[in-house]
C-alpha cells in the first residue's frame, strides 16, 4: 500500500511538472521556463495576434550577446515583436547559463570556444519541440539569428542543427575554428552577416576566423557565384562615423544565397536606423541600416529546401 500510495505521489508531482511547462495555446508575450538536461532554463516567447492555428506559421530565433539576457535583446538590441506581428512568426528569445563567473554565455564547444558544459544546441532544438507541441508549426521555415556571442551559437547551430534550421544569420559575430572544423550542413544554408571593420573584423588567432573566411565557407558550400553582386548602401545618417556595402553571393544550391553588410567603420553593434538603445551597443553604432528588417526579408525567402 505504500509503495503505491509513493507511486500516485510521484506522479503527481510528474504531471505537475509537465503543467508547468505548459505554453498557452494562444496570442501575446510569454516567459517560459523548460526543463533540460537536468536544468531549468528559461526563454520569452512572443506569439502574434495573427496566429492562426489552421495555419503554420515560422519560427524566429534571436540570441542575446554574453554577459546579456534574452529579455535586453528583447528590450534594447532587437525588438523584433512588431515584424512578428506583421509577418506572423513566432519569436523566442532564450535564456543563456552562467559561466562558473555568474556570466550568461553560450557554449560553443570545441576547445576554443567551450565556456561551459551546458548543450545549447540541444536546448534550442528541444525548445523547437515544445512550442511545435503547442502551435502550428512550419517545421521548413525555422531561423535563427544572433548578436555576439549568440551569433557565434547561431554559426554552431547552422552546422549541427542543420537538419532544423533554414537560414541563419549573425551580427557582430563570427565563426569560431572548432566551429569550422567541424561544421557539417545537411543542405544549402542561406546565411546573411552583418560586421563592422572595427570589431575584429580579421578574425582573432586560433579562435575565431575572418569575416572573409567565414563567407567563403558558405559560398563554397553553398555553391554560389563566386563574383558577389556589390552596391554601396545610402549614407542616411551622416553623424554615425560609418557607412555600410552590402555584397551579396547568389544562384547557390536550390537557389540559396549569402549576403554581408560590410559596416566600414563600424563597431561591435546591432546596427539599427530605426534607433536602437545605443547604450547597450559596444561602440561603433551605425544608424543606416535596420537589422532586424534585413534579417526578416532575407529569412522570408527561404526554408529549409532552399529559394521558396
Amino acid at each position: 500500500m505504500k509503495n503505491i500510495k509513493f507511486i500516485i505521489c510521484l506522479l503527481l508531482v510528474i504531471s505537475c511538472s509537465d503543467e508547468n511547462e505548459m505554453i498557452q495555446d494562444n496570442q501575446g508575450l510569454f516567459y517560459q521556463s523548460t526543463f533540460f538536461d537536468g536544468l531549468s532554463r528559461d526563454y520569452i516567447m512572443y506569439v502574434p495576434d495573427s496566429y492562426d492555428e489552421n495555419q503554420n506559421i515560422p519560427i524566429v530565433f534571436n540570441l542575446h550577446g554574453g554577459s546579456s539576457t534574452a529579455e535586453e535583446q528583447m528590450n534594447s538590441i532587437s525588438d523584433m515583436r512588431s515584424i512578428s506581428e506583421n509577418e506572423s512568426f513566432i519569436l523566442v528569445y532564450p535564456q543563456a547559463t552562467n559561466d562558473p563567473n555568474g556570466i550568461p554565455i553560450w557554449n560553443l564547444g570545441g576547445v576554443n570556444s567551450k565556456a561551459t558544459d551546458v548543450d545549447d544546441v540541444g536546448y534550442i532544438s528541444h525548445i523547437i519541440e515544445k512550442i511545435s507541441n503547442f502551435y502550428s508549426v512550419d517545421q521548413d521555415r525555422i531561423y535563427v539569428a544572433g548578436f555576439s556571442n549568440g551569433a557565434y551559437l547561431s554559426f554552431e547551430l547552422a552546422c549541427k542543427l542543420s537538419d532544423k534550421i533554414a537560414a541563419f544569420a549573425s551580427v557582430a559575430g563570427h565563426m569560431f575554428v572548432d566551429t569550422f572544423n567541424e561544421c557539417s550542413p545537411s543542405h544549402p544554408t542561406p546565411f546573411l552577416s552583418i560586421n563592422g571593420t572595427e570589431d575584429n573584423y580579421q578574425g582573432i588567432g586560433s579562435y575565431y576566423i575572418s569575416v572573409d573566411e567565414s563567407n567563403n565557407y558558405w559560398t563554397e558550400f553553398n555553391s554560389t557565384d563566386t563574383l558577389p553582386v556589390i552596391r554601396d548602401i545610402a549614407d542616411i545618417n551622416t553623424s554615425d562615423g560609418s557607412t555600410v556595402k552590402y555584397y551579396s553571393w547568389r544562384n547557390g544550391t536550390n537557389g540559396v544565397e549569402v549576403d554581408h553588410y560590410k559596416v566600414i567603420g563600424g563597431g561591435h553593434s546591432w546596427p539599427s536606423s530605426a534607433g536602437a538603445d545605443k547604450a547597450n551597443n559596444k561602440g561603433g553604432f551605425n544608424g543606416d541600416i535596420d537589422s532586424n528588417v534585413l534579417i526578416w526579408n532575407f529569412f522570408s525567402k527561404f526554408d529549409i529546401n532552399g529559394l521558396r
